[in-house]
């Protein structure tokens, strides 16, 4: 278990993954994964595409996955958790890049998964028992490896652990028994020297090697993984190898007439007898279901990784407190396991598993090159060599492979179209998020809501947080509500800590009925109708989101100081975090005593912000029978045409708002090398200042723009500003969130 303090400071106690797996399950792991339907399926095919030459295939594909494998070692020495590529790049890359590594993973390990189960089908179907159903034995395999899974991780490993010794002491005998059948002239004989289909069978048996990111996946379940993860990959790397090698030569040995998956499991027969065979026949099932069960393994850990650093719904990186495993990520992948066996034949299953793979492992390659920038000082317990020269190694010869398996255009648009989906299924996930959802904490509760207004068209949210501004904040609502047939929706929230007794509430929620009373009063003399609520809650921020939400507010009135005196804020914490978040118009009053808006300053400078501001701004100034000033900065030594186009603009925006608002509309073009300074001397001769946000920004340090929040911070004039909602803007705001 671990504790993790949420943002009241109290402990919540959170299920994690238990530390395991030792040197030994590691290694089980990583052979395990490689020595599968690579060795009892591909050698085969390898065999038929460039003879002996195969040898040549598989050690480069050893190669090109051992320039990996280093990155790999660095970033689990750095980050020794679960999740592997995926975690590594959500270290290092922006969101988006980083969740398009976990997708591809997860179909990676899940497509892979598919092969040897469907190898392992396929070689049922052959040698053990023809039934009409060819794929009920992988179907079966399937289900009981999940319900392995669910059941814990220790009993999956074990199972690993058996049936992986067993599997090497089964290919072992295969290779005792027919190594002395090798003819080295007969090999010398069969050597291709087509170099691309050399390369391009590198390719097809790449994914044999991918079993060392099944062991850094379980980083999180080894023990001393800082040590063990590098030692675990490179000594499974070392011994698949070889093994590969010998079992090549034995299989040419044999002389079929034709090599196919099932080719090896024809050899042994030809070398050991029926019985030895068959006892190959069975080592090969069960060398399948052990990779079969490491990808199960690796692939539900990427998805608990993701769901754990918001790319995925929290939901599926649950882990049950009892197994100790993430069920519902099993499940999940343990359907797409099915889906996609079913959807490919062999060769196109293999070829999309390594599209997808090689994919990834590209971009952890770019991610060790960008992450030594971006982090100098970090500690590296493992650091790769000659950086960045062996990354760039394992891109250029990961973009090889990949290049050589485009020559198969349906697994490979195949792989192209499910990233392709995977994108779209995130943004409508993030799209569909309830914008609180961003913010800690648990969802806020009604206490008190007076009844609504009958089909109101407009609603203005104000959230009262200084009872001595409410009189205010609802006269500015009521001046935008009463020119739209709207209500003003005023909302109290009562901050609570968590351990709060329900029957202590009360109290609360009796003072703050006394507050919203004036401010009910203050409307009805407006002549607006208004609803009011309380709210009880942890997180101020979220619950005027919540309500806005469910109000289906269409502008947030928000008072605030100009500035902030607190650590890492730029508004102040509740503004900082509903100007973020909300997905409606928003506009924010820094009140300088009584607000008068008599004479009033409306800086423009195009723009979807300046039309708001535009339009709200009539309706504030027409309530107290104001002036309006329409103003633009332009700096000194600007060219006349430059000029020119800016008076244009404050011109059209005085005749929108004179015809909208009735209103006595001024322009005014003002000359200033700084624009917010310009504003600022400008604003002397006004009593308030009105403004768009200059930019629609995602940067941390910056909410509205520079110059809004530079004038409000350095003018004794009461400043209002307004900043529009972007449905798209705010959707690439929310996928760019760390």
């Amino acid at each position: 278990m671990k504790k993790p303090k949420n943002n009241n400071g109290h402990v919540s106690i959170q299920t994690e993954l238990s530390r395991d797996l030792g040197l030994t399950s590691a290694l089980a792991i990583g052979i395990g994964t490689m020595v599968a339907a690579g060795i009892f399926t591909l050698s085969g095919l390898a065999v038929r595409n460039v003879g002996s030459s195969a040898v040549v295939s598989f050690f480069l594909a050893a190669i090109v996955a051992s320039f990996t494998a280093l990155t790999y070692c660095e970033f689990t020495s750095i980050y020794p958790e679960s999740g592997e590529g995926y975690l590594y790049a959500r270290k290092t890359f922006p969101p988006p890049l980083a969740y398009l590594v976990g997708w591809a993973l997860l179909l990676g390990y899940t497509s892979s998964c598919a092969f040897y189960i469907a190898s392992l089908s396929s070689y049922f179907q052959e040698f053990v028992w023809h039934t009409p159903y060819e794929q009920i034995s992988g179907m079966l395999a399937l289900t009981c490896l999940i319900l392995l899974n669910i059941k814990g991780t220790k009993e999956s490993v074990k199972f690993q652990i058996v049936i992986t010794i067993g599997k090497v002491v089964l290919l072992s005998w295969f290779v005792m028994g027919g190594l002395w059948k090798v003819d080295m002239a007969a090999l010398a004989h069969r050597i291709s020297t087509d170099i691309v289909q050399i390369g391009a069978t590198a390719g097809m048996v790449f994914i044999t090697f991918f079993g060392f990111s099944a062991i850094a996946a379980s980083a999180g379940e080894v023990k001393n993984p800082v040590k063990t993860v590098p030692r675990a990959i490179f000594i499974s790397m070392g011994v698949v190898s070889v093994l590969y090698v010998l079992v090549v030569f034995v299989m040419i040995a044999a002389d079929l007439t034709e090599y196919t998956e099932a080719a090896l499991g024809t050899a042994a027969q030809k070398f050991l007898g029926p019985i030895g065979g068959m006892v190959i026949v069975v080592g090969a099932l069960f060398s399948m279901i052990s990779a079969s069960n490491a990808s199960i393994l690796a692939g539900s850990r990427v998805a608990l990784s993701m769901s754990q650093l918001g790319h995925l719904p929290t939901g599926i990186g649950a882990i049950n407190p009892r197994t100790r495993t993430p069920i519902i990520s099993l499940m999940l992948v343990g359907g797409s396991i099915l889906l996609f066996a079913r959807s490919f034949d062999l060769e196109n299953l293999a070829h999309f598993a390594d599209t997808i793979l090689l994919s990834a492992l590209i971009l952890v390659n770019v991610a060790l090159i960008y992450h030594r920038r971006k982090f100098p000082g970090i500690k590296r317990p493992f650091r790769v060599p000659l950086v960045p020269l062996l990354p760039l190694l394992g891109i250029v010869a990961n973009l090889y492979l990949l290049n050589l398996i485009f020559k198969h255009p349906e697994p490979v648009i195949m792989a192209a179209i499910w990233m392709a989906i995977g994108m779209l299924g995130f943004l409508a996930w993030k799209g569909s998020q309830a914008e609180e959802t961003a913010l800690p904490g648990v969802p806020s509760r009604v206490a008190e809501a007076s009844p609504e207004a009958p089909e109101s068209r407009f609603r203005v949210l104000v959230p009262i947080a200084n009872p001595a501004n409410a009189a205010q904040l609802v006269d500015l609502a009521a001046a935008i509500a009463a020119d739209r047939s709207g209500e003003i929706v005023a909302l109290r929230v009562v901050q609570v800590p968590e351990q709060i007794a329900p029957s202590r509430e009360a109290s609360y929620v009796e003072r703050e009925r006394r507050i919203l009373e004036q401010a009910h009063t203050q409307a009805r003399a407006r002549g607006v109708h208004m609803t009011s609520l309380i709210r009880v809650g942890y997180n101020t921020a979220r619950a005027i989101l919540e309500t806005s939400r469910e109000r289906e507010c269409d502008l947030i009135l928000l008072g605030w100081k100009g500035y902030t005196t607190t650590a890492k804020r730029i508004l102040g914490e509740v503004v900082d975090d509903v100007v973020a978040h909300a997905r409606t118009d928003l506009m924010m009053v820094k009140m300088m005593g009584e607000v008068s808006l008599k004479k009033v300053l409306l800086s423009t400078t195009g723009g979807a912000n300046a039309r708001l501001a535009e339009r709200y701004a009539g309706s504030l100034v027409r309530s107290q029978n104001g002036v309006v000033t329409v103003c633009g900065v332009v700096k000194q030594g600007v060219s006349p045409e430059s000029e020119r186009m800016v008076s244009e603009w404050l011109d059209g925006a005085a005749g929108r708002m004179a015809e909208a608002n009735d209103l006595n509309i001024e322009s005014k073009l003002i000359h200033h090398a700084s624009v917010s300074v310009g504003i600022i001397q400008e604003a002397k001769n006004h009593d308030a200042v009105i403004l768009g946000a200059s930019r629609d920004s995602f940067y941390k340090r910056v909410l509205f723009g520079n110059i809004p929040e530079s004038v409000a911070k350095h003018t004794d004039k009461t400043v209002i500003v307004f900043k529009k909602y972007s449905p798209v803007k705010a959707l690439f705001g929310r996928v760019m969130e760390d």
